[in-house]
């Protein structure tokens, strides 16, 4: 009885070695960037552009829907996902304006827009964490950096209860502004984004009889749009 005890004893002891032992899952923010199909995402989009030496100034409003469509496998044997992206027309129906992928492994997160590949998530997802968001194109350089990771934030009716910000490193100045900024939700994806490029050129005339001290004339040429999520899901 003595002996059938200590082995007893001994097993446990072992297991629970073994439970000790274990290393805990470490959350690496893969979940912000959804790779199932039928994950979707709806949108309420807000265009401005302005040139003023042209005089021209517009803006246009629209909804637009992001939907995973299939899986595939690229051409460098990555598995990726093909993203149709929809706006209504004129009698409310969905028509696809767009074909989009992206791509995901333990490093990146990848999407392809306008036949340019963004590098939209780096990973582990932690603030303070910084890459160029064009490092796999030939556009000018973005520095991006994550902030406020795991804040809840609410937008109209929705509320998510896990986000990260990714805005733009370098600050605009008094010329060129680059405001640059996405907001992914856990499990859900890009659930807002802001996105302004102006340049702003001041002339300043010459004195003339008539008037001596003419006021600078300031020429904004550029354009900004802003996209929040109204709505989600997955389709079965």
């Amino acid at each position: 009885m003595l002996r059938y005890a200590a082995l007893l004893l001994g097993m446990t002891a072992l297991v629970t070695g073994c439970k000790k032992e274990e290393a805990p899952e470490v959350d690496l923010g893969y979940t912000y960037f959804p790779t199932k199909v039928g994950t979707w995402v709806e949108y309420k989009v807000d265009s401005l552009w302005r040139d003023d030496l042209s005089n021209v100034r517009d803006s246009v409003q629209y909804e637009l829907l992001e939907r995973i469509m299939e899986h595939y496998t690229d051409d460098e044997g990555r598995p990726c996902e093909r993203i149709h992206r929809f706006v209504k027309d004129d009698n409310g129906d969905w028509v696809v304006r767009d074909v989009w992928t992206s791509t995901i492994d333990a490093r990146i997160a990848e999407r392809t827009e306008e036949n340019q590949r963004k590098l939209k998530l780096s990973f582990p997802v932690s603030d303070g964490r910084t890459w160029d968001s064009n490092a796999l194109n030939t556009v000018e350089e973005l520095e991006v950096i994550y902030r406020n990771e795991g804040d809840p934030w609410i937008t109209g009716d929705l509320t998510f209860q896990r986000t990260v910000l990714v805005k733009n490193k370098v600050p605009p100045n008094a010329v060129v502004k680059r405001n640059f900024e996405e907001r992914y939700a856990d499990g859900v994806g890009m659930v807002s984004k802001y996105w302004e490029e102006t340049d702003t050129q001041t002339i300043f005339p010459q004195p003339t009889p008539q008037d001596p001290f003419p006021s600078p004339i300031v020429n904004i040429v550029g354009w900004r749009m802003d996209m929040i999520a109204v709505a989600y899901g997955v389709d079965q």
